[in-house]
């Protein structure tokens, strides 16, 4: 037998299963054997890691053997390293194989949710295979997630950590000390100039704008304190956990940092902040390769994870080196546009030529940020960029028509929708401000709709967004809503616009995607009003598939109701299709649970049907049968309502193909508390159903009723066709905080035609 390939990391260490490239991962000679009693385990080769799942194992069994077998692996390793993502509930045990015998390499491993990185000593020679035995402590659906396995030297290891390069904080050479910086010159002027600043220094103390601003100061001073070279390394500092080495753990990013010290000491004329910001310049710099670490460049491997980093490096330089460019030496101004080019846009370049699919998609024009924002920068000194700049607009603006539908929507919902727009908006304001046109003529013709989209998906609280998919907050996040209240004055962007401003909130996994609040401050409104609710009384959303109604009793109390369908082939969206959310007043009650970080495997849990509001079949045996994902045919809801009635309708036999021969969703209302759920369908062979829903709160189960206690309300739900009715607190929200799930159970059916009925009554 040939040896084992190796794909080296480092000068000390290699991978011999790089389970994350699934080019490799698919050839590896992979043997997975099924625990006796766990049911429904599958193994899929995902874009960042193989992925082991099983529906249900009795608790304190085993669920399943994961094998490699080895040959020849060279002397000069002396470890094993297994870097996977193991779940609460799961621990695992490594073994190797000696002469047909196996042994256990150290002790078990208790999954924390999080990425773990074991090493254990490899021993005894020769070694003819390694496994990983996973064992159930918890019954239910289990996903783990294997990101690789492979060797390491150990001492040589600990050396190279040990010589990393130290920088002072001065950089010599590179930027003028702030004694001798001259007067403010931008150098290009991308998003504002030297002139604009005496402006923004009035708009400090505007109302809403000014608490803004002392969050902005707040956050400034924080990073102050921060030496950004204590992170310098070959690969730029990253917390998703996903793709980074244990000893790499706990740097937080360069991309928004400096940004808004950059910022803020330009509008503060405060020259401490602003050199603080061009160290982390110089760090970016300096740092080998502007990718999360060392799996995106792996002798052999062609994986990679699209070009989030160096998107948001190019970025956050950009700006900078337009910015800070009278404070830097001529040298450091060749060795930035070099980098520019080498560490970022080369590679974002690449991944937009080689991903077709990111032009579908959220990815696509948000990547074109850095390639306009850098384009226009390098078009100062570097001859023939024009060029790209212009294929960069064009993909922009390819993409962006893709991606908005017809109705002005997305498939991926207002959070994602306001975070790609918080990209692609700084971008097209730089272009047209450079080519003197008017940023609106850049916008695909179906952008005038979405006023209408971005008023159906918020929450009835103004500034905050129903939690459907991949939401992660129920924030509307980033500078979107100011940066649009200003291109589009007449919109309702505008009564929201003072909502969406920052906010004194946890630093969040996502902050590293978008500078908050630069954009808003320096290209929003000048003048806003107090925030005021913009969701409709009736919307129907047929290309983006939502529908939601918001009706008022006399006294201004307000039932909002929405209901959740799809567009074909839906990306970021969960099997939660004829879904329902109820809001009481401002309160969310039946909630989505929204999503967690991705980097925790619980982010794939959240998706299963069972946990949102819908119907499911459920086996003999609990488990819960989840939807298929919405394929070529479009989910979309139909319906009419008023500010007192509501009729509505989702086919949802598309996603239950293969388990039912049909099935459809009606909420009907005629009066302002009343609510009924009809539940219709046949089953391709007979079995129970669960009706579930999902609060915040426990709820009184008196027979076949519910009832939720709230803050100027009670709700009571009524399943007269049910079985049982039970209730369990289950897993969490976006939050982390605990949800309880009730489910309206019925042990047998084929053909089915339940009412469920709801009564929100104001107190």
């Amino acid at each position: 037998m040939s040896p084992t390939p190796l794909f080296a990391l480092t000068p000390a260490e290699s991978m011999f299963a790089p389970f994350h490239d699934p080019a490799v991962a698919a050839q590896l000679p992979l043997q997975i054997e099924p625990g006796a009693t766990a049911t429904g385990v599958k193994h899929e080769f995902g874009w960042d890691g193989v992925k082991l799942s099983w529906e249900t194992a009795p608790a304190g069994t085993e669920a399943l053997r994961v094998a490699l077998p080895l040959t020849d692996l060279p002397e000069s390793f002396d470890h094993f390293v297994f870097c996977l993502v193991l779940p609460v509930g799961v621990s695992t045990v490594f073994e190797a194989c000696r002469g047909g015998s196996w042994s256990t390499l150290g002790p078990a491993l208790t999954g924390a949710g999080k990425r773990h990185e074991v090493t254990h000593a490899i021993g005894a020679r020769p070694v003819d295979g390694v496994r990983a035995v996973f064992t159930a402590h918890q019954a239910g659906h289990m996903v783990i997630s294997l990101q690789w396995w492979g060797v390491a030297r150990a001492a040589l290891v600990a050396e190279l950590v040990a010589a990393r390069p130290r920088f002072d904080g001065r950089w010599e050479g590179l930027l003028l000390p702030v004694e001798d910086w001259p007067e403010v010159k931008f150098a290009r002027g991308l998003l504002l100039a030297e002139t604009d600043l005496p402006a923004l220094r009035q708009k400090r103390a505007a109302p809403y704008w000014d608490r803004h601003w002392r969050l902005l100061e707040e956050r400034a001073r924080r990073f102050m304190a921060r030496q950004p070279e204590d992170d310098l390394a070959d690969f730029l500092p990253q917390t998703d956990q996903r793709y980074i080495r244990a000893r790499e753990l706990g740097r937080e990013t360069y991309f928004s940092q400096p940004v808004v010290l950059g910022f803020v000491g330009l509008v503060n004329g405060d020259r401490s902040m602003g050199f603080h910001a061009l160290r982390y310049l110089m760090c970016m710099l300096h740092t080998t390769w502007w990718t999360q670490s060392a799996e995106s460049r792996a002798r052999g491997s062609i994986w990679d994870k699209r070009c989030f980093d160096e998107e948001m490096a190019t970025t956050a330089a950009t700006l900078l080196l337009d910015w800070y460019d009278f404070a830097m030496t001529p040298r450091a101004r060749a060795l930035a546009q070099q980098v520019l080019w080498d560490k970022g846009l080369a590679v974002i370049e690449r991944d937009m030529m080689k991903w077709d699919y990111v032009f579908t998609m959220n990815q696509g024009p948000w990547f074109c940020r850095a390639r306009l924002l850098a384009g226009l920068y390098l078009e100062t000194v570097w001859p023939r960029m024009k060029p790209h700049t212009e294929l960069a607009l064009g993909d922009m603006r390819a993409g962006l028509a893709n991606y908005i539908l017809p109705d002005g929507g997305t498939d991926e919902g207002l959070g994602y929708f306001s975070v790609t727009m918080h990209a692609v908006l700084p971008g097209l304001l730089a272009y047209a401000r450079a080519r003197g046109v008017d940023v609106r003529t850049l916008l695909p013709e179906q952008f005038a709709q979405t006023p209408q989209f971005v008023a159906a998906l918020s929450a009835v609280e103004p500034g905050r967004v129903l939690t459907e998919g991949d939401n992660t907050t129920d924030l509307v996040v980033g500078d979107t809503i100011p940066l649009l209240a200003a291109i589009f004055p007449g919109e309702i962007y505008a009564r929201v616009a003072a909502a969406c401003l920052m906010q004194r909130r946890p630093a969040g996994y996502y902050d590293q995607y978008f500078f908050e609040g630069v954009f808003a401050f320096s290209a929003g409104p000048g003048q806003l009003a107090p925030p005021q609710s913009i969701v409709p009384t009736f919307a129907v959303l047929p290309h983006t598939g939502h529908l939601t109604s918001l009706r008022r009793d006399a006294a201004g109390r307000s039932v909002r109701l929405h209901l959740v369908g799809a567009k074909a082939h839906a990306s970021h969206t969960h099997f939660d299709k004829g879904a329902f959310l109820l809001e009481l007043d401002r309160e969310p009650v039946l909630i989505d649970r929204g999503q967690v970080r991705y980097d925790d495997l619980r982010s794939y849990t959240l998706k299963r049907s069972e946990l949102h509001n819908v119907l499911t079949p459920v086996l003999p045996d609990g488990v819960y049968v989840n939807q298929q994902g919405v394929g070529a045919e479009a989910v979309i809801p139909t319906g009419e309502g008023d500010a007192q009635r509501l009729r509505a309708a989702i086919d949802l036999s598309h996603v239950w193909r293969g388990v039912m021969a049909r099935c459809s969703r009606d909420l009907a209302a005629d009066g302002f508390g009343e609510i009924t759920v009809r539940d219709r369908g046949e089953l391709l062979s007979a079995g129970g159903l669960v009706f579930h829903l999902h609060t915040r709160l426990p709820w009184k189960i008196r027979g076949r009723e519910a009832v939720l206690g709230l803050d100027g309300w009670k709700l009571t739900v009524s399943a007269p066709w049910a079985d049982e009715v039970t209730q369990r607190e289950d897993l969490v929200d976006f939050r982390l905080q605990p949800v309880w799930h009730l489910e309206c159970r019925l042990s047998s059916a084929k053909t089915f035609d339940l009412e469920t009925s709801f009564l929100c009554r104001p107190l």
